[in-house]
């Protein structure tokens, strides 16, 4: 009795699992998720406020001490002075990321314009 029980069981989950691998699920839930966390200095080292960091169609804008936290579905990384000269003139700079997951940068480093 408990045998067939389990057969049962399992063949069903088999069927799941079949119907599952030969139709899967839409490409858009497989997006990969690409991430980075950093703080934004000037050539002296000092963080610069306000500038967007960007990673595919999500942004958001450093905060009074240069930090940036940023995830999205692209390898880039851009940064751009948003600003314009409330805290100084800086040049973009394009970052590729490399690998999914969220990436650590530490400082990274806009020179002025």
């Amino acid at each position: 009795m408990i045998g067939r029980i389990l057969t049962r069981l399992f063949a069903l989950f088999g069927m799941t699992l079949t119907c599952v691998a030969c139709y899967g699920v839409e490409y858009s839930e497989f997006h990969a998720e690409f991430g980075a966390t950093g703080r934004v200095v000037d050539p002296e080292g000092n963080p610069i406020k306000g500038i967007e960091a960007s990673v595919g169609d999500r942004a958001t804008t450093t905060d009074d001490n240069g930090w940036f936290f940023v995830d999205g579905i692209s390898p880039e990384l851009n940064l751009e002075d948003v600003d314009g000269e409330a805290n100084g003139s800086f040049e973009s700079r394009t970052i590729t990321l490399g690998a999914t997951g969220i990436v650590e940068l530490g400082d990274v480093e806009l020179k002025r314009k």
